[in-house]
């Protein structure tokens, strides 16, 4: 685990609202981030997830490669919203 790499992902949450959401849900509480997405995530949707064999990680329990730091820097769950969900309306029932 990497104190710095927790800071600056916490930092992340702290600054944007919907980073404090669970991408997939909108549950509160992500404390996991989906590396393919570059999204954060709550614990029932990191299994999820996990099962569909994407790569999840815990926020206070994993090391981050400075490439996946690069990457969830990049990214976040707006980009992400942007990007995989344009069409989607804001109160759309999934």
């Amino acid at each position: 685990m990497d104190d710095k790499n927790v800071k600056t992902l916490r930092d992340m949450q702290r600054k944007s609202k919907s980073n404090k959401l669970c991408f997939e849900c909108g549950d509160r509480g992500a404390s996991y981030v989906c590396l393919n997405f570059n999204t954060f995530v709550c614990t029932n949707c990191s299994g999820i997830l996990r099962g569909f064999n994407y790569r999840v990680k815990g926020i206070s329990m994993s090391s981050f490669s400075p490439e996946e730091m690069e990457g969830l820097k990049a990214g976040g769950n707006s980009k992400a919203r942007k990007y995989w969900l344009p069409k989607l309306k804001k109160d759309a029932d999934l």
